[in-house]
Parts: C-alpha cells; structure tokens; sequence
C-alpha cells in the first residue's frame, strides 16, 4: 500500500533533532573541491591567486590575473569504507564522476592609472562554478545482535514509526504495543546500508583589483545549489523460530534548495617573495525543501500460513532555512628561488552558530542541539609547488578539525588528507591533473540502542584544461 502526505515541519522538528542538526553541519563542513592546481596543493590558496577557484577561496587573488583565463575541471572520485559492527566487518566502495569548476576570467589594465597613476592597476572579473563539497559515500555496517533490536525503537515512538504498525511487525497485545523478540526471545542478523550522493555547488560573480602589485582586493557573490540525496536501508532476519520471518526498511530523504553569500578578500605583498592573505565568508543562507519517503516490507508467518506484508509513505516537507556559520581564513606563501612555492592557510568556523528555522514552525530545541553538539575549529591547508620549464610539480596536504564538542561519539571526526599533481604549460595552453585522499573516521548508529564504526577513504583523481588569451 502507498500513502502521500505533507509532514507538518512542528513533528519533525519534535521527532529528529540529532538528525537536523546533523543537517545543518552537513551544509556547512566543506572541502573545496575546484581546479586540479589547487587540489594539487592541498587547497591552500588563500595567500595565492591567478586561479579561477580564488573566487570561492580569497576572490582577492584574481586581482592576480595578467590575461584572461577560460578552463573546466573533471573528476572521478572513489570512495572505500570498512565499517565495524558487532565485532564484524564490511567493506564497500562507491564512484562517482564530477565537473567540480568550470569558467573564465577577464582581465584588463585601469587605462585611468595608466594615464594618472591613480587607482587600481588593473582589474579582473570572473565568473563559473566551482564544486564546493561532494556527497559521495557508501557504507555497510553487519552483525549478530542478542540483545537488542530496531523495533525497540520504534515502540519508543511508535506515533513516528506507524509504518511498522501498518505492516504488522509490531503490534498490539494487552492494550500495550510490543514486537517478536519481546514475545519469543531477541537474536537476528542486522544489515544497515547508508549511501549519500550529490553536492554543493557554486556559481559565482567575482571581481579583483591589483593596486601596484602590492595589494589585491576582491568579492565574491555566490549562489549555491544544493543537491543532497541518501538512502538508509536497514534489514533484520531473527536467527531464532519466531513468527517474524524478517523485515526490510528503506528510507529514502532528498534534499534541494539555493543558497546565497558573499566573500570579501585581501592580499598584500610586503616584499617581492612573500604574500599574506586573509577572507571572510558571510553565512550561507539556505532555501531548503525535502522529499522523504518510507517502504517497509516484512514476511510474518500467521496462523493461517506466512504473508509478505508491504508499506509505503511519501512526504513533502515544505521550504525551511538553514544559516550556516561564517568562515574566516588567513594564509601566508612564500616564493623560494623563484622556482617554488610554499603557502600554509588557516581556517576558522564556529559550527555552533548554525541556525534553523521556518515559517511553519519553531526550531529551538534544534538550534539548541546545535549549540551543544557543536564547537568552533581550527583547520589547516599546505601546498607546494616547484616549476621546471613547462612544467610543474606540487603536493600538498589538509587538516580539518572535527567540529563535534568532547563527550560527543564523533569528538575525533578530524579529516586528514595528502595531495599530489603535475602541470605542463605550453603557450597560452596548460592542462594540469592532481591526486587527493581524505581518511576520516567515525561512528555511526543505525538506531540509538547500537553504534558502529566506519573507517572512510576518499580518493580523487582531477583534470583541468585551460587556455590564457
């Protein structure tokens, strides 16, 4: 059977607030994604420029530009996860292939500077798209479980989880709620399936400014497209002779929505070798909706022989809003021989200051769930560069810092990732590739009465053409 409803945002907000507020981090914790040069050094570009990803990173840095510039990016991106679960083990393995930037930069001199010698030395103006994060992950977790089951959280809430109710797999005995392994003894094999796709995108309107070459200043308009689709699938089959056969649930939450913010810049050159650079990210403001829908199917053997009993539900959530935090980095590079590059960025947000809300409804208790869960991080980027003729060497590596407070399961989710690539430029040509991986652990419970623990390994493999005119 299959039902269609509009959920009112009120009952969300009552029944899944660690899920909302996990929400509002995943909008917020980016990675950069962008050309392979900057992938190539590990993101820290922030006291760099003459990049068309400087327009979501320090848009300061197009002022760096001395011609125009056209170029896109494309991705093949790998994810592996080793999840532990009940003293078991599960791998699985996810692809996927992106355009994580495409776009062009203008750049021309201030004919009233060349004339006067007044006013910015030249200016640039920019537009595209840059990948900001990748959704691209999927994870098992497996094992044998005596003690406890999924369907004792459901009769935790069983208003929430009527699904189960429909189907028969719990039900009412004695004017009280309850389920088999209550009534005939607990023991099943548990299989939980969680794999997220999509991203957040950006298209931007960007300008520079070079004021003799000592100071550059920049701003960004962005407009962000969110595209965030997961699906959980979790499986119970009893190992002991109960009337419950087995039951599988899936549920399935896609969100969409746009988002708007600005970045201003800076970079000054205080001598010919070094430059220092700093950016301010305003909150993004998000224009979210989501469709989620429920299917559970179950076999149960009832006195008059066994069934297989089904049930659907599609809902709609109306529009919300989601402000994430604002984002300062600063960074500092340095010219070695005139042949190599080293630059170090340092990032702060405080993912406390997310906030929730909507028309339909309040989300104290949300936004409070964020404070407490939530804490401010510091997180670092490093690159190198080397050039040699017609081409480039680069490596480079990331920090981020995990934003969940101590005495919280994930306080450890930092992501720690190294970066490779090589470049070759021929005239006004050049095409550059570059290598990343991110390890991040964490855990995760399928339902609150268990937690596993996954292991995940992010593998990007990243091209960018490009042509200077």
């Amino acid at each position: 059977m299959k039902r269609i409803a509009i959920i009112i945002l009120a009952l969300i907000a009552q029944q899944s607030m660690a899920q909302i507020a996990d929400d509002a981090l995943m909008l917020s914790r980016y990675t950069y994604d962008g050309t392979a040069r900057v992938t190539a050094m590990g993101g820290a570009f922030t006291a760099l420029g003459g990049d068309l990803t400087s327009a979501s990173l320090n848009p300061a840095g197009l002022g760096l530009y001395r011609s125009n510039d056209f170029s896109f990016s494309i991705s093949g991106n790998m994810n592996r996860t080793d999840g532990t679960y009940l003293g078991n083990s599960n791998n699985t393995h996810h692809y996927r292939t992106i355009m994580p930037s495409f776009g062009v930069a203008l750049s021309a001199p201030n004919i009233w500077n060349m004339d006067n010698n007044e006013g910015p030395k030249s200016y640039t103006f920019a537009i595209g798209y840059n990948q900001i994060h990748t959704f691209n992950r999927s994870f098992g977790l497996v094992g044998n479980n005596n003690n406890t089951s999924f369907l004792d959280m459901v009769l935790d809430d069983v208003n929430y989880y009527g699904i189960f109710v429909d189907t028969d797999v719990v039900y009412e005995l004695n004017s009280n709620y309850t389920h088999d392994y209550l009534e005939q003894g607990y023991g099943a094999t548990q299989e939980a399936y969680l794999t997220e796709t999509g991203g957040i995108g950006e298209y931007y309107i960007s300008g520079g400014a070079n004021f003799n070459d000592k100071v550059y200043v920049g701003g960004t308009l962005g407009i962000q497209s969110v595209y965030y689709s997961r699906t959980f699938n979790y499986t119970e089959t009893p190992t002991n002779e109960i009337a419950l056969n087995y039951f599988d649930y899936q549920e399935n939450i896609t969100t969409r929505g746009v988002g708007l913010n600005a970045k201003i810049g800076f970079i000054y050159v205080p001598v010919y070798w070094s430059k220092i650079g700093i950016s301010l990210h305003t909150p993004t403001s998000f224009q979210l909706t989501d469709d989620w829908s429920e299917d559970l199917s179950a076999s149960i053997d009832y006195n008059d022989g066994p069934a297989t009993n089904s049930w659907s539900e599609e809902y709609y959530v109306p529009e919300y809003e989601i402000l994430s935090p604002m984002r300062l980095q600063a960074g500092v590079s340095f010219l070695v021989m005139r042949t190599a590059l080293v630059s170090l960025d340092y990032e702060f947000v405080d993912y406390s200051t997310a906030q929730i809300s909507s028309e339909e409804a309040t989300f104290n208790d949300a936004n409070n769930d964020i404070s407490n869960f939530y804490e401010p991080t510091h997180s670092f980027r490093l690159g190198m560069e080397y050039k040699w003729n017609m081409m480039a060497f680069r490596a480079g590596g990331f920090y981020y810092d995990s934003p969940h407070q101590s005495g919280y399961p994930n306080v450890n989710n930092n992501r720690l990732g190294y970066t490779a690539g090589i470049g070759i430029r021929s005239g006004s040509f050049y095409f550059d590739m570059a290598y990343s991986q991110m390890n991040e652990d964490f855990k995760y419970s399928p339902y609150y009465y268990e937690q596993g623990e996954v292991e995940s390994k992010s593998t990007r493999i990243l091209g960018t053409i490009g042509f200077r005119f």
